[in-house]
């Protein structure tokens, strides 16, 4: 489905297409193994619930402000650097704290883990590149090393003891809390990254744009548009429960059907201008970080992120500006500069 309003029916209608495809006849891990994004109502509802309230219980301003804390003190410490890689030394490390302190854990090493969290992202590729298998089994194994290593520390407030403490009585077990909580953290880290990593890219290709975000009022939209114009999150895959129509298209129980957000995101009968990044866009329902009841469960970190590496960027030294070709590695999954080379000297300065 390259289409918005295809895209956004499949998305909405959860009777009709599966992110549990069990529903449509085919094989998956038990209930237990999967998480709240593989689920369907009714088993879905009480684990959403659980994370949500989790969420919203959590003093995000203060993760918002601590995360300007990080990106403003980065672009500090790299001020006189002749060039940077900003998704290295800025965006991985700003949303790592950041997810960390929503959890209420401390943060692993960030290179580490960063390499850990790609090759289990470059694992959802596997059916187009059976390689990148081995490396994502093996990087989940050590994602689970640090996962007992939190269960066994000592409980600081966080979303994570909220949601361990509150579990039992909603219903779920153990296992499933470790099971989301750990799909919440690569979540949250991976899209975080991703979406600030194309948002700094963005800023820095539309200068006019970054200025105009020091009007309050474009804040919040101005996250939205940056999320449509280039989001980190290429799509997603429903299985379809019942033989049905889309347009002039057969799709047969079974079938999977595949969401593509970026393109979604650019049609034309849905957005005035799609090739335009228009900070005061409204409305603005892009899809970026998913819709209805599987909407991204990191989407709310992914906003504050990016409005504190904005708040960074206007306080910065100087405007950025690339120092060199963004590099990305291939992957169907999610897209952002693997390598972002950005310097805040000037052209004059390196003459």
């Amino acid at each position: 489905m390259t289409r918005y309003s295809d895209c956004h029916h499949v998305l909405s209608d959860v009777d009709g297409f599966a992110s549990d495809w069990r529903r449509a006849g085919h094989e998956a891990p038990p209930t237990a193994a999967l998480s709240m994004q593989e689920l369907d109502p009714p088993d879905h509802t009480p684990v959403r619930r659980l994370f949500t309230t989790a969420f919203r219980d959590q003093d995000l301003d203060a993760i918002g402000d601590l995360a300007v804390h990080d990106a403003t003190a980065a672009f500090e410490r790299l001020a006189d650097a002749p060039s940077f890689d900003f998704t290295a030394e800025v965006a991985r490390p700003v949303a790592l704290n950041a997810v960390c302190r929503l959890l209420g854990v401390e943060p692993p090493p960030v290179a580490a883990f960063a390499e850990q969290s790609d090759a289990l992202v470059r694992g959802m590729d596997a059916g187009l590149l059976p390689e990148v298998l081995e490396p994502a089994m093996a990087a989940r194994a050590r994602i689970n090393e640090l996962m007992v290593e939190w269960f066994t520390a000592t409980r600081t407030p966080g979303l994570l003891t909220q949601v361990l403490d509150r579990a039992g009585t909603a219903g779920i077990t153990e296992d499933a809390v470790w099971n989301n909580v750990r799909v919440l953290f690569l979540a949250g880290f991976s899209t975080t990254v991703g979406a600030a990593a194309n948002a700094a890219l963005a800023l820095i290709e539309h200068p006019d744009a970054l200025n105009g975000l020091r009007d309050p009022a474009l804040s919040n939209s101005g996250v939205d548009e940056l999320l449509r114009y280039d989001g980190p999150v290429q799509g997603t895959t429903r299985a379809c429960v019942e033989t049905t129509k889309i347009e002039d298209v057969t799709v047969r129980r079974g079938d999977l059907v595949l969401t593509l957000f970026g393109s979604a995101n650019r049609d034309p009968d849905q957005f005035a201008a799609p090739n335009e990044l228009l900070l005061d866009r409204r409305p603005n329902r892009h899809l970026s970080l998913g819709w209805g009841p599987h909407a991204c469960s990191g989407a709310i970190l992914a906003r504050t992120v990016i409005g504190a590496l904005v708040q960074g960027l206007l306080a910065a030294p100087a405007r950025p500006r690339l120092a060199g070709p963004p590099v990305r590695v291939p992957r169907a999954t999610l897209r952002y500069p693997d390598l972002l080379p950005v310097t805040f000297r000037t052209a004059e300065t390196e003459r």
